[in-house]
C-alpha cells in the first residue's frame, strides 16, 4: 500500500515534468498556445497530493472495516465454543477453557491493535497494517488449534 501511493506520486510528477517538458510541439512555431507556469505545476501537484491522500484514507477506511467485522466473527464462534465446552467432563472442560482463554487473549490483543490503527494517520496506518495482519493470523491459527482440540 505504501508503495502504491509513493508510485502514484512518482508517477503524477513524473508526468507533470513531462508536461512541462514536452510543452511546444517541435513541428510549431517557438511560441505556446498556453504556458505553464510554476503555479501551474505546484496546484496540479497538490491536487494529485490530495488525492493520493483521499486514496490513502479510504483504503485504511475499507481495511478497518474488514479488520471489525472478521473480529465480531471471532467473538460469535468464541461464544459458540464457550456453550460446546459446557458440556465437556470436568478434566476436558479445564483443558479447553485454557485453548478459549489463549484466544481471547489473541482477540484482546487483535482489538487493542486496531485500535492503533485507528488512530494513525497516514503513512503510520500502513506500517501498523502489518502488525494488525501478523494479529489476525495468530487468532485465526489459535482458533483452528482450539476447534482441532475440541474434536
Amino acid at each position: 500500500m505504501k508503495r502504491n501511493s509513493l508510485r502514484i506520486i512518482v508517477i503524477v510528477m513524473v508526468s507533470l515534468g513531462l508536461l512541462v517538458a514536452c510543452g511546444d510541439d517541435k513541428k510549431e512555431p517557438a511560441k505556446s498556445k498556453t504556458k505553464v507556469t510554476v503555479q501551474d505545476v505546484k496546484r496540479e501537484t497538490k491536487e494529485a497530493l490530495k488525492t493520493t491522500l483521499a486514496y490513502t484514507q479510504q483504503q485504511k477506511d475499507e481495511y478497518q472495516k474488514q479488520i471489525e467485522t472478521k473480529i465480531k466473527e471471532y467473538d460469535q464462534k468464541i461464544d459458540e465454543l464457550k456453550k460446546k465446552a459446557a458440556v465437556l467432563t470436568e478434566e476436558k472442560k479445564a483443558e479447553f477453557d485454557r485453548k478459549i482463554e489463549e484466544l481471547q487473549k489473541k482477540r484482546t490483543s487483535a482489538s487493542k491493535k486496531l485500535q492503533d490503527l485507528k488512530s494513525a494517520s497516514g503513512k503510520a496506518w500502513e506500517d501498523l497494517k502489518d502488525g494488525m495482519d501478523a494479529s489476525m493470523n495468530e487468532l485465526e491459527h489459535a482458533f483452528k488449534r482450539a476447534v482441532l482440540h475440541f474434536r
